[in-house]
């Protein structure tokens, strides 16, 4: 948690300095984005979250930072599209609760990834400018709790010979998510823009919808 909390008051403070060095509107205009292809590395922090399941069960996921790579299309100087793939790895604590009523307490730690599809709005078509994005995807989790028995494969390598790896399954989800949020964005120049934001995300799971909050700051490669 210490690193997190040195992490990101770094990285904001560098999204503040870009901010200051940006040129000014006049220089500004002639840089529209229309017609564009952007390449996006997003940094995602995921603050601690509470989550409240079905029969009583309920979990509590530490906070962390996810990473990303996407890229988008301006459609023209205010529209964008785009996809996303993002994960994340969260220490959780959890209480499960069976068919019987018996609760038993579980820790690890607790993978996750999300590809989707979203679309952004630029209220000005170029230069700095606050916008609003939503999209829908699809997220994969992995609870690394055990779900099976162990079961042992085998294969041949011609380098090293016949190699054998145990392998225990674990309970996993994968789930339809949409998620929508509001920003800001700062172009440093032609190329290369930093833009920050706030999201909330929804995930669809069997038994509940719970939601999270994602502050996204996205480093962005315009081509």
């Amino acid at each position: 948690m210490k690193s997190i909390s040195r992490i990101v008051p770094m990285v904001a403070a560098g999204a503040l300095a870009g901010a200051l060095a940006l040129p000014s509107p006049v220089q500004a205009q002639g840089r529209e984005r229309a017609g564009s292809l952007e390449f996006i590395l997003p940094i995602i922090l995921t603050p601690s979250t509470h989550f409240n399941g079905q029969g009583g069960s309920s979990a509590d996921l530490n906070s962390n930072l996810g990473f990303g790579l996407g890229m988008n299309y301006n459609v023209n100087n205010h529209f964008q599209v785009g996809g996303l793939f993002s994960w994340s790895y969260r220490n959780y604590t959890a209480n499960i609760v069976d068919t019987n009523g018996v609760t038993t307490k579980a820790t690890g730690t607790l993978s996750a990834s999300t590809i989707g599809l979203n679309a952004t709005y630029f209220l000005m078509p170029s230069g700095t400018s606050p916008y609003v994005t939503g999209g829908f995807g699809s997220t994969f989790v992995d609870t690394n709790i055990p779900n099976g028995l162990p079961a042992t494969g085998c294969w041949y390598d011609p380098w090293y010979g016949y190699i054998c790896n145990t392998y225990v399954p674990t309970k996993t989800q994968t789930a339809l998510s949409y998620q929508a949020g509001a920003g800001m964005r700062f172009e440093l120049n032609r190329t290369f823009s930093v833009q920050g934001s706030y999201n909330r995300m929804w995930i669809d799971l069997t038994s509940s919808t719970p939601s999270m909050d994602l502050w996204r700051l996205d480093f962005v490669f315009r081509m």
